[in-house]
């Protein structure tokens, strides 16, 4: 938690040192807002452990780790961006058509339209159009793409239960397995938002320090978490 706490304003101010600087390619503006999501989720999670409440905390882990092993795909293979924005025209034609249907307004699908045939355009410039693939990118997709489908089975599916409301999760059965894992998931996950703002020229004195520290942690063995209540 302390590695986490440091991390997290470092990445804030990673993020704003980007500002007025141009993007190199297409994959960036995704890095960035990527990086802030996971940013946004680590304060918050950050907040909720101060007041000892693990349980709300944990929440928040999913959304990290889930952004956390896209970037990290997209970041090793920069063509997966297709993918993942293909899969998201996909999802937001299923929730806005249908909402259009209903209200009788005209609706066009998102790869029908300009901006999508340019982004497309602009991805196989940079790509290659051969990589472009029309497929979803799913989060196991991502996990195999950078070799750790072992992690995405493991840690990945523990957190799916919390977020899908699974009893053996919410009656707190899972809790002796994940306690120790929690802040560990968020380290790093922050670190790999900070490590994309970094290659990007964000500022950032202490990445060395913070990579030392962070390498440290993780070969360490999960402490136990104990549970306090809140004052």
């Amino acid at each position: 938690m302390t590695l986490l706490s440091e991390l997290q304003p470092a990445i804030a101010a990673a993020i704003d040192s980007l500002g007025g600087k141009m993007t190199k390619g297409v994959e960036d503006l995704y890095y960035l807002y990527a990086s802030r999501h996971i940013n946004i989720a680590a304060d918050a999670f950050i907040l909720l452990r101060r007041d000892h409440r693990v349980d709300g905390a944990r929440l928040l882990v999913r959304p990290a780790l889930e952004t956390m092993l896209r970037l990290r795909a997209v970041r090793a293979k920069p063509h997966l961006l297709y993918r993942v924005l293909f899969g998201e025209a996909l999802e937001s034609d299923k929730w806005l058509g249908g909402v259009a249907k209903r209200h009788g307004v005209p609706y066009t699908r998102v790869c029908d339209r300009d901006v999508w045939q340019a982004f497309k355009t602009r991805c196989a410039s940079q790509f290659g159009a051969e990589k472009l693939e029309d497929i979803p990118l799913s989060s196991y997709d991502a996990a195999a793409a950078i070799g750790i489908e072992t992690y995405y089975d493991s840690h990945y599916r523990a957190y799916c239960q919390y977020t899908h409301g699974a009893l053996e999760a919410v009656s707190g059965n899972l809790d002796e397995l994940t306690d120790p894992e929690d802040t560990r998931v968020m380290l790093q996950s922050a670190m790999t938002a900070l490590e994309a703002l970094v290659d990007m020229g964000a500022d950032c004195p202490q990445m060395g320090s913070f990579h030392e520290r962070f390498i440290e942690v993780s070969n360490q063995k999960p402490q136990k978490l104990v549970r306090h209540k809140a004052t």
